[in-house]
């Protein structure tokens, strides 16, 4: 058994990667569509690579491409493209097969999706040493529990006999990337392994990470969170549009980057600096009139005022596993409440009982100074009172019908709240979508044709659709890229502003929740054990769990003084950076 601490520089004198002029084409019905273009890349062991970007900029079909994984109708052609010593242009799926796995490992963004529910995580993993020829069973349950136990995770013997849906999205990633590592790869591939993990999470997931590179191993990491980028490569190469248009170290792209691109990825990222400002380029969006639908709602009053809530479930063996404990918080009328917490805090039960979805088994909610949750209110007494409190979900493909154009999800929301002549209905979506930023040219497209982006706004405009007085936003924005990102937070600033618009925001990313709040609320173990204004809880923390959670935050390096050109001098374009060992700007877009 090879040993996994191994340091692999001492074994791998060559360059893992050598790319030189990479294509990738995918044949359609239309045509020919080129994905990536004259990419040129290398990378050398015990050296970890970022590849960041837009959705639709090339990353994940580059990365892809290096494990062997395009589509049936992918062109791959290039100068040069040697993966781990070997011409990756004349390999054949079986050879393939024999690479991935062994010596490269491929960690998948979604661990919910990517680990097959009805098997555990040791069968998971014992897959992989069995394609390559570990026949023994000790040997390989031997192996699967170093790999979870190397992976961080406790208790591994236990933990392989579990299923997905039985850890939480921590561990889940930590099991993906203990399958990728199982059989020491030179190689590792992880596609946005730390998306929508809270701050300690993500900080293990960082750490271990480094561990990888520590070992010798080479590292593509595809991210579109820049300061976790940071942390981990140390080189950039920043992808738009199919092409690199910037690359180089680290601290030099994010310090003082060189490319118009890069510079807008950058200043897209929430920051303290930033808080009050725009994030994003896109115009601001005018709404003529603030809606007059009746409601009994007061102005006057909190948005939500909740009081001593309590929720318990039922766990084994007769046992009370109690995940809300005692909560009180107050949503200001027009104002920001963000709510933070790690995987278990309470978060979601809390924005459950707020909705009204959950009843609590103590405590109560206020809703614009209307009595809404608590001992003797029922659905009955709510209803008349539920277009005041809306919902924005993560994940909005999920919530929509796919059979649905974006028309009917939105007139379906105008039918259920009454609002407006049937025969106003579908003049009343299309100015919600111009509410939103988004162009009538999309009401009779369906949701699995819009970007993430696209389909967050079509939520937004749903929500919107019964003009509501509060917004529940749970995770809005943590499976956008930056710069989308940057234009939904941008969104609802407008929207918060122009129609005096509560919002209730639930993030694990604290940079976010720092530039959109107001006040903050922060729960561990179903508890409050802090809660104020923005600006007091992240400058002067007064709890441990509080500083603990900011100090695991990733922080971006600081920019450099931007350098200052002749008139007339053109901007740094493409391959401007300088050359490096990683990239040779000859292979860049001019």
């Amino acid at each position: 058994m090879t040993d996994p601490h191994t340091n692999l520089r001492d074994t791998a004198e060559q360059p893992l990667l050598a790319i030189d002029n990479l294509t990738v084409s995918f044949t359609t019905p239309r045509g020919t569509v080129d994905v990536v273009r004259d990419v040129s890349l290398a990378l050398a062991p015990g050296r970890a690579l970022a590849l960041v970007g837009e959705s639709g900029s090339g990353k994940t079909v580059t990365a892809r491409t290096l494990a062997g994984l395009n589509a049936p109708n992918a062109r791959v052609a290039a100068d040069r493209l040697d993966v781990l010593g070997r011409d990756a242009t004349r390999l054949s799926e079986r050879q393939w097969r024999r690479l991935r796995g062994k010596d490269i490992g491929y960690v998948l963004q979604d661990a919910l999706v990517s680990l097959d529910p009805l098997r555990t995580v040791g069968q998971e993993i014992d897959e992989a040493l069995r394609t390559h020829g570990i026949r023994g069973r000790a040997e390989r349950q031997e192996r699967i529990h170093a790999a979870l136990r190397d992976a961080g995770i406790p208790d591994p013997v236990v933990r392989a006999r579990q299923r997905s849906d039985e850890l939480s999205g921590g561990l889940r990633q930590r099991a993906l990337i203990a399958q990728a590592t199982v059989l020491d790869p030179r190689l590792v591939i992880a596609d946005e392994p730390t998306t929508a993990l809270d701050a300690t999470v993500q900080a293990q997931i960082l750490e271990l990470l480094a561990g990888l590179k520590e070992q010798g191993r080479g590292l593509i990491l595809i991210s579109h969170d820049l300061a976790v980028v940071s942390h981990l490569a140390d080189e950039i190469a920043v992808m738009q549009h199919g092409r690199i248009v910037e690359s180089g170290r680290a601290d030099e792209v994010l310090g003082n980057p060189r490319h118009e691109y890069t510079r807008q990825l950058i200043d897209a990222v929430p920051s303290a600096a930033g808080k009050g400002t725009r994030l994003s380029a896109v115009p601001r969006v005018s709404v003529a009139t603030r809606p007059t639908r009746r409601s009994a709602f007061s102005d006057d009053a909190p948005a939500i005022e909740a009081r001593n809530l309590v929720k318990a479930y039922a766990g084994p063996a007769g046992t009370r596993r109690t995940v809300v404990d005692d909560v009180s918080f107050t949503l200001a009328a027009g104002k920001t409440l963000g709510i933070v917490g790690e995987s278990g805090s309470g978060k979601s039960t809390t924005a459950r009982i707020a909705l009204g979805l959950t009843d609590p088994d103590a405590g109560t909610v206020a809703l614009g100074g209307l009595p809404w949750v608590g001992s003797g209110i029922g659905e009955a007494l709510r209803r008349p009172h539920r277009p005041d409190i809306q919902l924005v979900n993560q994940d909005p493909l999920s919530s929509f019908d796919p059979r649905f154009s974006v028309g009917r999800i939105i007139t379906d929301a105008l039918d259920a709240g009454s609002i407006g002549a049937a025969g106003e209905r579908r003049d009343r979506a299309a100015k919600l979508l111009g509410q939103v930023g988004l162009p009538l040219d999309l009401v009779d497209r369906r949701p699995l044709t819009l970007s993430g982006g696209q389909r967050q706004r079509v939520a937004i405009a749903r929500a919107l659709a019964l003009q509501p007085r509060v917004l529940l936003l749970d995770e809005p924005v943590s499976a956008l890229d930056v710069s989308i990102q940057a234009q939904v937070l941008d969104l609802l600033a407008d929207l918060q502003e122009q129609l005096a618009l509560s919002y209730l925001f639930i993030s694990h990313d604290l940079g976010v929740i720092h530039h959109v709040s107001d006040d903050v609320l922060v729960l561990k173990d179903g508890r409050v054990v802090e809660s104020g204004t923005a600006s007091s809880i992240f400058t002067a923390p007064a709890t441990g769990y509080t500083r603990a959670l900011l100090d695991a935050v990733p922080a971006m390096p600081a920019r450099e003084t931007a350098v200052v050109r002749p008139a007339g001098a053109p901007d740094a374009g493409p391959g401007a950076s300088a050359p490096t060992p990683f990239h040779d700007p000859a292979g860049a877009d001019r």
